[in-house]
């Protein structure tokens, strides 16, 4: 599947339980979205550079064959140039993708590296929360049975107390 600008705007996750935060997948996905966007953009902009080329290229070759046979030697002599001109270009101009391409790729990797690391981080005090909270929780829980019991020993007493006072009416 390409993953196109569309994809990326209108990609939906699904929300579970200890998932990622919703709001740094949307942060991360703009960052790419943004990346994509400015690739697509210099991306365009090569291509109308080649384009450019192309139509000088042409306009060359028939200016050269509108010419008479005296004038041709010169065109000819250009015509390597013009081509040599638009090779190197052309070079230069995948030079610069790929360079594009790897700072982009190695800026998500970045990206990817902070994130997981924030991620097990959050997880990390997440799971340390859990653990402080449960066992606050076994403490409230003997507190309350230790109360129940408590509380049951005074209300026998009393019923015994009352049993013996029944007893001597």
């Amino acid at each position: 599947m390409a993953i196109t600008l569309d994809t990326i705007v209108n990609k939906v996750f699904k929300v579970v339980k200890n998932g990622y935060d919703n709001n740094e997948v949307e942060a991360f996905l703009d960052e790419i979205l943004e990346e994509m966007e400015n690739r697509e953009a210099e991306t365009e902009k090569l291509k109308e550079q080649v384009a450019n080329l192309n139509r000088e290229l042409e306009q060359a070759h028939a200016q050269a064959a509108a010419r008479p046979a005296a004038a041709v030697a010169p065109v000819a002599a250009a015509a390597p140039r013009a081509t040599e001109s638009f090779e190197l270009v052309l070079s230069k101009a995948k030079g610069a993708y790929e360079e594009i391409v790897a700072a982009a790729d190695a800026r998500a990797e970045e990206i990817i590296s902070k994130a997981n690391e924030e991620a097990a981080n959050i997880r990390e005090t997440a799971e340390g929360q859990i653990s402080d909270l449960t066992e606050k929780l076994a403490a409230l829980r003997k507190q309350t049975a230790d109360y129940y019991a408590s509380v049951k020993k005074a209300v026998d007493a009393q019923a015994a107390s009352m049993d013996q006072i029944k007893k001597l009416l």
